[in-house]
């Protein structure tokens, strides 16, 4: 009975950390058309090797990502929490995991087709 108190106590107050995680992502969807990141990173976010790298469904964690929008690493300019909000941020991270997978090569057709086929 102790262990289920226990991780029952971890788990409230571990709770609010577990909530500051999620973003809106309607609101991260809007500032990423909005505020002009489409025009390096694609409307998809699957960016392009002369704009802006992909970043829907990045590898990077929400810490990452801040840091590289705070700090960036090539030509972006930087953009500082008065420009940008830890919470808008957070919510571009959210609208931007939220996008669906794309498909695996081997499932898609036309990179298997002949010529004159």
């Amino acid at each position: 009975m102790r262990v289920s108190t226990l991780l029952a106590a971890a788990l409230l107050i571990s709770a609010p950390a577990f909530a500051q995680q999620s973003g809106d992502v309607a609101n991260g969807k809007n500032h990423f058309d909005n505020d002009g990141c489409w025009q390096c990173h694609g409307y998809g976010g699957q960016g392009a090797a002369l704009t802006g790298p992909r970043v829907a469904r990045t590898a990077l964690t929400f810490d990452q990502f801040l840091n590289q929008l705070r700090h960036p690493a090539n030509a972006m300019p930087p953009f500082e929490a008065p420009i940008v909000p830890d919470a808008t941020a957070r919510d571009i991270y959210a609208y931007l995991e939220s996008m669906p997978k794309p498909p695996e090569a081997k499932d898609i057709p036309m990179l298997y087709a002949t010529k004159g086929k």
